[in-house]
């Protein structure tokens, strides 16, 4: 709005209305006088006190509009502050006491005018925060300041966030601060969350020696950790930098490599790659790497990457594998399945027997393999006695059990076990042979049945036996009344030898099948 009635055009209004009147009135004077030549004289009296007497009163008015429009202005700028949506307070500079508050501090920290009237911008910090209010202050500048964010409390104790922008000024004779809060404290309080959660994942992806990194769309690297960028300068002695292009940094044929990789992932498909490199001073090692899209509201802008270095498990595989063979060879002399469990990872190996003995071509590494396989009536005792063992510290663990063959029949075995523990006390491995005992037990019931007939069978001969020996006279073994005896003797005899043909045929038929297995 422009003001009319500044001081400046104030005196150009008069100056104007000044130099109109002595034009206009001496014209008029010297007019008169040629008429009358008298009137000039008592006319200069009368202009002068006419000019007077205008000039006053229009300088009255004009003053008086000035002061008006200030007022008014005043009245303005007085509602701008009460109506303004975020709080606002003037406080003197010198004792930082509040001198006006607006409406929306009143309802945004509690207090009344009154009570504000009679605080301090000291008695709303947190007792921690009132030094840095004081050295605040000391470097105050004049006009304009952004102060940042800083602690306010509320008169319920509640504490905010709040965005203060402050102006430095005159009121009533006094230095003051304008003050402008906007509570931000949302914002802030997720901004602080935002840089903890930042702070920790980058704290926990560089305190690994695993590598991590990532890339956009467009093959540029976004994100990576410290031990990415090392091995990266130790390969290629590229330093790399966030915007790097991948080629830049792998070099042409290691880029085409694994281009395509970066590309199936882009397409939303997951890599898990196993690579094997030689890197100076480390020699031959080995690395899984990990590739996952990164989604963006239903986009893939980009591929995480995780390698993980499994260089001594794969040693251990390697010699593992090494030992499975010395177990082959020496195994070529037995039918038991050797197998090793790492109870740490759950994986079991096996040689070769398991697919000679059972069968089994296609194997799951995973001990849930074996446990499906066990007999549905037999894998609760199997399983708990196999835990058993583990959690009491045994180191021998045998078991008989029925074991599923790849045609779905079950076999009888017995397995045998040796328990390795750490220093913890806790179990590590287990290294087993597993034995088919389906055969021996059938030769085991076989002689039994063997056995029922030589001591039932042969017990009914054996006695008629012995009462007609009983009955013979041995005085005079001549005597005719012994002839008939002797001939029920023979005949018990010839059934004892037919009993023993079939119990040496039975044994005969066990041993020839023995020798088969």
């Amino acid at each position: 709005m422009i003001n009319l009635f500044s001081p400046l055009r104030t005196v150009l209004i008069y100056c104007i209305f000044g130099a109109v009147w002595v034009f206009s009135t001496d014209s008029l004077l010297r007019w008169l006088s040629e008429q009358t030549p008298s009137v000039l004289r008592s006319g200069q009296y009368f202009k002068g006190i006419v000019f007077v007497l205008i000039s006053a009163a229009l300088l009255y008015w004009l003053l008086q509009k000035y002061l008006d429009s200030l007022r008014k202005s005043e009245r303005t700028y007085l509602n701008i502050f009460q109506a303004n949506p975020q709080p606002m307070w003037i406080y003197d500079l010198g004792n930082f006491r509040f001198l006006e508050v607006n409406d929306a501090a009143v309802n945004v920290y509690g207090y009344s005018r009154e009570e504000f009237k009679h605080m301090t911008i000291l008695d709303m910090r947190p007792a921690e925060d009132v030094e840095r209010v004081k050295q605040y202050h000391n470097n105050l500048s004049t006009g304009y300041a952004d102060a940042g964010v800083w602690r306010h409390l509320k008169k319920d104790g509640t504490l905010i966030y709040v965005e203060i922008q402050a102006y430095a000024t005159m009121y009533n004779g006094k230095e003051v601060q304008v003050v402008c809060s906007r509570d931000v404290s949302e914002k802030f309080l997720a901004n602080k969350a935002l840089n903890e959660h930042q702070q920790l994942l980058s704290t926990i992806i560089n305190s690994t020696d695993d590598l991590v990194w990532a890339v956009d769309a467009n093959m540029r690297f976004v994100a990576f950790n410290e031990a990415f960028r090392n091995i990266i300068q130790l390969i290629t002695g590229v330093t790399l930098q966030v915007g790097t292009p991948l080629i830049e940094a792998e070099g042409e044929a290691e880029y085409r490599r694994w281009q395509q990789y970066y590309e199936a992932t882009l397409r939303g498909e997951k890599q898990v790659i196993e690579e094997e490199r030689e890197l100076q001073n480390a020699g031959i090692t080995y690395a899984e790497i990990t590739m996952d899209p990164i989604v963006d509201e239903g986009r893939i802008i980009g591929v995480a990457c995780f390698a993980h270095n499994i260089t001594e498990r794969k040693q251990q595989e390697i010699q593992m594998k090494k030992m499975l063979e010395r177990y082959d060879m020496v195994t070529l002399a037995t039918s038991d399945v050797i197998w090793d469990w790492d109870l740490v990872s759950n994986q079991v190996v096996w040689n070769k027997n398991l697919e000679v003995q059972f069968g089994h071509t296609v194997v799951e590494n995973e001990g849930g393999w074996w446990e499906n396989h066990v007999h549905p009536d037999d894998v609760e005792t199997v399983v708990a006695g196999f835990q058993q063992a583990a959690e009491t510290g045994q180191r021998a663990w045998a078991v008989e059990y029925r074991f599923r063959r790849a045609d779905g029949v079950y076999r009888s075995v017995n397995d045998r076990g040796y328990v390795m523990y750490n220093e913890e006390g806790k179990p590590i491995r287990m290294i087993g042979a597993m034995q088919d005992i389906e055969d021996k037990k059938k030769y085991i019931e076989e002689l039994k049945k063997v056995a029922h007939l030589s001591s039932h069978s042969l017990r009914r001969p054996v006695a008629s036996m012995l009462g007609i020996v009983s009955m013979l006279n041995k005085d005079n073994l001549s005597h005719p009344d012994n002839a008939p005896l002797l001939a029920h003797v023979e005949k018990v005899a010839q059934e004892m030898d037919g009993i023993l043909h079939v119990v040496a045929e039975k044994c005969n038929t066990i041993f020839r099948q023995t020798e088969k297995v």
